[in-house]
């Protein structure tokens, strides 16, 4: 179907007339990116990266080589600012992973509302009450060493992590706090 064009013209403002500015959009308060794998990453299996690429972070742990010092220089910076940011989740080897997810995870469905549900070895897997959600077994970002979950129990550190971690390339996974698969706590690493 063809789309007709507008026939009248928009009348010419005089070039005295202010122009209204287009009103900002309100930045959300979770700074978001979408994760791009780096290259160095896109051929090494999901969990099972080397002691080559892993290295060690400031709050114990590890995480990819890049990764790893970019937070360690954004725990620097938030100890400056006397926010202490502590480690509740690092790199996931496969095993690992595939524990996490049995745990969260069972074939029943439980009637969560909203429900949450995963496909691993062509069958749905349903999250269980009371669980966060996680990544199938080999899909998570934790297994390419680009996440780390951090202790947000308290506004303070949040409020510093939205405000300073993409400076050092760290986002949300969603920004939509609204969202089943909102995680506060879930760092990335986008670059």
């Amino acid at each position: 179907m063809a789309v007709k064009k507008a026939t009248k013209k928009a009348a010419a403002k005089p070039a005295e007339a202010p122009v209204a500015a287009e009103k900002p959009k309100k930045a959300s308060k979770y700074p978001y990116k979408k994760l791009v794998v780096p290259a160095a990453l896109q051929a090494v299996p999901n969990g099972k990266l080397s002691g080559k690429i892993l290295r060690p972070v400031k709050c114990g742990g590890q995480m990819y080589v890049e990764a790893a010092e970019a937070f360690d220089r954004m725990y620097d910076q938030a100890t400056l600012a006397g926010i202490k940011l502590r480690n509740v989740g690092d790199y996931r080897s496969f095993d690992a992973q595939l524990g996490l997810f049995k745990q969260r995870y069972s074939k029943t469905d439980h009637g969560r509302n909203p429900q949450i549900t995963r496909t691993w070895e062509n069958e749905t897997w349903y999250l269980r009450p009371g669980m966060a959600p996680c990544s199938t077994p080999g899909k998570s970002n934790h297994g390419l060493g680009l996440a780390i979950d951090l202790d947000v129990t308290t506004a303070k550190v949040l409020d510093w992590l939205c405000a300073n971690a993409p400076t050092y390339g760290f986002y949300l996974q969603s920004d939509d706090p609204k969202s089943p698969e909102f995680e506060a706590w879930h760092w990335q690493h986008c670059g």
